[in-house]
Parts: structure tokens; C-alpha cells; sequence
């Protein structure tokens, strides 16, 4: 259950992490870039007390893990200003059925295994669909097309990213180096994608880029997205690497538009919440729970 547990704080975080940009309207690459260094800088002693990192195959991960969180970022932060929090974390949900498949086509034998066990199978299947088919009715917000095609890169890239975080979790027996080389690897990698985007932009050089990074409205942002954002990167890590499949813990990080409901309960935040079809998410949320960490045999 403690993956339940991490993925849950994971959904509460990626509630304030949507909410930002909604209400500052920043530039995206901006607030990537405060993302990926600030992280970084501020766990990159840390490496010194841990084993060296060898297997360049880790080191592939973690920089292709750098590129995904790269995109997220950018296109969610951009999505928030644009669309608004409610229209971007409701197109997220695809990534729960996205992931899944991803991590069962490259778990054969385990999915085979779960496949045989007819009964559990579908009935998880069942769950998965009510969740998302709920978790769509969740918000009112109206989806634009615009909206959707500028949100496949972020919904390709959570799912890439979720596969790639249960990778990295598993890539060594302590979880805290996993944790600690993912928080300053790939945290770093993604904040140079987000400065070479930044620096790309037509009208942009490394004299103004420097001003919009380093104002103050986005010192103090920036700091707070680093804050919340290392415990979110912990939390999901944790969850990954106990959760038999990416794909569910996702399902638990869509939770996040009922923490924005709450947080933003009598203002515009809250994006049209349902409160009728959040309960009913919770219920298929809770099935996938029971199922999953019940006797029912489901490894992957």
C-alpha cells in the first residue's frame, strides 16, 4: 500500500504544479528552466555521498528521462496559462491507458501471466475505463481542439516519463541514490532543454532570457516550484518502484484536479469541478487499489 500511499502525495503536488502557471501566465521555458536547475543545483552535493553511478545504460535513462521532463514541463506550464489548469490536466488522463500498454508490451512474460488470469484481467480492465471515462467528466472545462493536439507531446511524455521513473527506481537496490541521481541527472538535463528553447524563440537572446529568469515575480515562483516539485520527483520515484505497474500510479496522479477543487474550492481555479463524477472516479480508483493490492495475483 505504500505505493498508494507516495502516489497519492504525487497527485496533491501535480495539483499545485498545474495550478501555477494558470494564475502568473509566465513563460513555460522559464519556469522549466527554474525547474531543472534549481533541483539540481540544489542536490547536486549530495552526489558526493553516494556510489558512483557506472552502467551507461542508467546514465541513457536518465538523460532520456532529462529530454521527457523537458517537454512535460514546457507544455504543461504553457497549457496552464493558455487553457487554464482544469483543460490541461484533464487531457492527461489518456496517459493512464498510454502507460499501461507501454509497460505491459514490455513486460511479456508478467503480462502473460495476468493476461491467463481471465476474471482479474477484465475486471481491471473495467476499472482502468471507468476511472478515465469519470475522470473526463471531472472537469466541465470545454477541451479545444487546439488543446488537445498542443497536449499530445505532454501526454506522450508523461507516459514516457512514468515508464522511464519505474526504470530508474529499479536501476540500483537503494532508492535513495535512484532518487538522488534522477533529482540532479535529469532535473539538469531538462532545465538545458528549457534554456536552449528559451534562447531559440525568435525574439529572445541571452541578455533578456537572463531578466525574465531572474525577475523578481519569477524568483519567487521559481522557488516555489523547486520546493514543492523535488517532494513530487521523491513521491512518484517511491510509488514507481513499489507499484507493479507505471500505469497505476498515473491513475493516482489524476487525482490531482480533486486537490485543486479543494484548494480552490470558491474561486475560478476549481475549472468546473464535478463533484458527482469526482466520487464516482474515486470509486473505480479505489477498485484499482483493492485489485491490485488484494490476493488477486496481479505482478504486472
Amino acid at each position: 500500500m505504500l505505493w498508494v500511499i507516495n502516489g497519492l502525495i504525487y497527485g496533491f503536488f501535480m495539483a499545485l504544479y498545474t495550478l501555477v502557471n494558470q494564475r502568473h501566465k509566465f513563460n513555460g521555458y522559464v519556469l522549466g528552466v527554474w525547474r531543472g536547475f534549481g533541483i539540481a543545483l540544489i542536490f547536486v552535493p549530495f552526489l558526493l555521498i553516494v556510489p558512483l553511478q557506472t552502467d551507461w545504460r542508467n546514465w541513457s535513462l536518465l538523460i532520456v528521462q532529462g529530454i521527457l521532463i523537458g517537454v512535460y514541463d514546457s507544455h504543461i506550464f504553457f497549457a496552464s496559462a493558455r487553457y487554464g489548469a482544469g483543460v490541461t490536466s484533464r487531457l492527461l488522463v489518456l496517459s493512464v491507458l498510454i502507460t499501461t500498454a507501454i509497460w505491459w508490451g514490455l513486460t511479456p512474460q508478467l503480462f502473460v501471466k495476468l493476461l491467463y488470469n481471465e476474471s482479474v484481467f477484465i475486471t481491471l480492465l473495467l476499472a482502468l475505463f471507468g476511472f478515465c471515462v469519470c475522470y473526463w467528466y471531472v472537469m466541465k472545462s470545454k477541451i479545444t481542439r487546439d488543446a488537445f493536439f498542443y497536449m499530445i507531446p505532454a501526454i506522450l511524455a508523461l507516459a514516457g516519463m512514468s515508464v522511464a521513473t519505474k526504470e530508474i527506481a529499479m536501476m540500483g537496490q537503494d532508492v535513495w541514490d535512484n532518487i538522488l541521481y534522477y533529482l540532479v541527472v535529469s532535473t539538469f538535463i531538462s532545465g538545458i532543454y528549457n534554456c536552449f528553447l528559451l534562447l531559440k524563440q525568435k525574439q529572445f537572446n541571452v541578455a533578456l532570457a537572463m531578466r525574465m529568469i531572474f525577475a523578481k515575480e519569477v524568483v519567487a515562483t521559481g522557488i516555489f516550484i523547486v520546493g514543492f516539485s523535488a517532494a513530487l520527483i521523491a513521491a512518484k520515484t517511491m510509488a514507481m518502484r513499489l507499484s507493479p505497474n507505471p500505469g497505476y500510479v498515473v491513475a493516482l496522479l489524476l487525482t490531482a484536479p480533486i486537490f485543486v477543487y479543494l484548494l480552490t474550492r470558491n474561486s475560478k481555479a476549481s475549472g468546473g469541478f464535478t463533484e458527482k463524477a469526482g466520487f464516482a472516479m474515486l470509486f473505480f480508483l479505489i477498485l484499482i487499489m483493492l485489485l491490485v493490492n488484494g490476493n488477486f495475483n496481479i505482478v504486472d
